[in-house]
């Protein structure tokens, strides 16, 4: 895989690349721009042609092409990867053998004969049209979101299968259609109204049925099969993504007629969890693509519920959320064709804050003289970050609650109460806090050691300044030895040949590879004699570190006598030092015979 990588990263450049969404200009070595990734008045965006990463030095963010896709289009690297090697020319050949290719075609081709035959079974059920209209959906709507319909008849699809020569063994392991106990096969969805649902990509990957008539379950949903998992697929994604990313902000419904409900009235970021509760992958995606999170769950006891738990979820996930709160026993289809779309819409615009929606569900379900009730108040205040917010819901709970007794007092207790209450659960935090090493940050890189890497970065300097790289404990910093370790772990004695754009991914530590791509700086520039002065510089800091370590050590002779015959040595290479004394002798004193 990574030599494919650097095939389609020797292949496509990314001032090329970069320069199709920002406007970029020449500046020395670099181009430069206006940030994509925040308001940026002053160009702080830089890409170099040389090591094939661009870097914001306002906000920091940094990385090669891949990453400008995945961040620019919002995919995962998979994605990312086949679009670069399409625009390469690079055929990826890991991808899968020519039998997977013919499985996939052949899934691909069982899932959309799936849904035609659907489609057709929709305009043949008089009950079905019934039902659409009984909700509202037209013919429009049920073009636009590709509704079927699955006759209750239990071998409809799998005879229509079956005379299109599609295996039906793999319409099972795509839950289309299930095996009875003499080998025959039988459909899955049997009398429902079906939902095609595609992945953000537009794939089709699943089905969902709502039963029309009396039963249960009233809905089945599409099981993880090897095209689809439903933790990481959101219904509507696909049709809203693009207005989800302009307008930044995505709207969380339950179900499928929830989310063409909220598109019907003009909310058309509307998305849904396919028949299962957030989970940890969704909340993710949503971050991928949207900044602010409205939870519009059904009005009832159990989408109140549900919205905690989506809560706690998107937090985690580091989404911006809001929750719509609904009247009880109303969801976003029945508040449509009861009050209008002017009703969803504002639902979703008076969204209520996290902390707003915890002391609402507070106050509709427990009365202020319970002391559950402000034992819950001080919990929710606690684990709010936003101090303007708690002062302002602390005065709105006391002038309305407190009635005859000073609003002064009562403010001041329930703050200590908060302030306690936030001091425990940090504690609390901290002790479930795994212990995990500590990350290596970079320390400063001096400018003679960024000379050196910058050497390595230029094909002409490479071979002059690999030896340097070799040379062990020359670098004169954690930051600049981790770096040199990585380069001599990967190449070996050997430095990398060709464009450096084509070989730096090999340096597999991300933050090494953006602390190397800063040697490309004008300041750093390397010629031959600056390399050989900074090389020069650079051992005489070690002979000086050395001099530092021998005047520290108390230990035994025999280990001072191997730094002095080091420093000896040392002397020769630079005339500014010289050691004129033998060793001295253990307890004397480390600073002897330094001149």
């Amino acid at each position: 895989m990574s030599d494919e990588r650097d095939e389609i990263k020797a292949r496509i450049s990314i001032v090329d690349l970069v320069g199709q969404s920002i406007a970029l200009k020449r500046s020395g070595k670099y181009w430069k721009g206006l940030c994509p990734f925040h308001p940026d008045k002053n160009p702080s965006f830089d890409v170099s042609e040389t090591t094939g990463y661009y870097r914001c030095r306002a906000c920091g963010e940094n990385g090669d092409i891949f990453t400008w896709v995945m961040k620019t289009q919002n995919v995962e690297f998979p994605e990312a990867l086949k679009i670069l090697a399409e625009r390469a020319g690079v055929t990826l050949k890991r991808i899968g053998t020519r039998e997977d290719k013919s499985q996939r075609e052949v899934r691909k081709a069982i899932m959309e004969e799936a849904r035609a035959f659907f489609t057709a079974q929709l305009s043949q059920s008089e009950t079905a049209r019934a039902y659409l209209e009984k909700r509202g959906l037209d013919e429009a709507v049920a073009k636009t979101w590709e509704l079927g319909y699955a006759a209750d008849i239990d071998v409809a699809l799998t005879t229509h299968l079956k005379k299109k020569g599609l295996p039906l063994q793999e319409a099972k392991s795509l839950f289309l259609a299930e095996e009875d106990s003499s080998g025959g096969f039988f459909d899955k969805f049997r009398g429902r109204l079906m939902f095609p649902i595609r992945d953000e990509r537009g794939e089709l990957v699943a089905f969902g049925g709502r039963l029309l008539g009396d039963g249960v379950p009233k809905y089945i949903n599409s099981g993880d099969t090897p095209i689809f998992r439903k933790s990481r697929v959101l219904y509507g994604l696909y049709q809203s993504k693009d207005l989800v990313a302009k307008s930044g902000r995505a709207v969380l419904v339950e179900g499928y007629l929830d989310v063409i409900a909220c598109h019907c009235a003009g909310v058309k970021t509307a998305v849904a969890s396919l028949g299962t509760s957030l989970t940890e992958d969704h909340a993710k995606l949503l971050k991928r693509w949207a900044s602010e999170v409205v939870v519009f769950y059904d009005g009832d006891a159990a989408g109140k519920k549900a919205a905690e738990r989506a809560l706690s979820v998107l937090n985690e996930a580091g989404n911006r959320v809001r929750v719509a709160l609904l009247p009880t026993g109303q969801d976003p289809d029945t508040l449509l064709r009861s009050l209008g779309a002017d009703a969803v819409q504002k639902a979703v615009d008076q969204g209520l804050s996290p902390l707003e929606f915890r002391l609402a569900m507070l106050e509709a379900t427990l009365k202020p003289d319970q002391e559950d009730f402000w034992t819950g108040v001080v919990g929710a205040l606690a684990e709010c970050d936003a101090m303007p917010a708690v002062d302002a819901q602390v005065a709105r709970l006391v002038h309305k609650y407190h009635q005859g007794r000073s609003h002064e007092i009562e403010e001041a207790k329930l703050r200590a109460d908060v302030r306690r209450a936030r001091s425990s659960l940090h504690r609390d935090r901290r002790r479930a806090e795994p212990a995990v090493p500590r990350a290596f940050v970079p320390d400063p890189i001096s400018a003679r050691a960024y000379v050196v890497f910058h050497a390595v970065l230029h094909e002409p300097l490479r071979a002059e300044a690999w030896p340097a790289i070799l040379e062990e404990g020359l670098m004169d910093s954690e930051a600049a030895e981790q770096l040199a370790l990585a380069l001599r772990g990967k190449w070996g004695e050997k430095p990398p040949v060709g464009a450096a754009a084509s070989w730096i991914g090999g340096i597999e530590d991300e933050t090494l590879r953006e602390l190397f791509s800063r040697a490309e700086d004008p300041r750093y520039s390397a010629s031959s004699e600056s390399l050989a002065a900074c090389v020069s510089l650079l051992r005489s800091d070690r002979q000086r570190r050395d001099a530092e370590q021998l005047s520290a050590i108390k230990g035994e002779g025999a280990d001072l006598a191997a730094i002095a015959e080091r420093l000896k040595a040392a002397a020769v290479e630079n005339p500014f030092w010289h050691f004129d004394k033998d060793p001295p002798e253990k307890g004397s004193g480390g600073d002897a015979g330094f001149l």
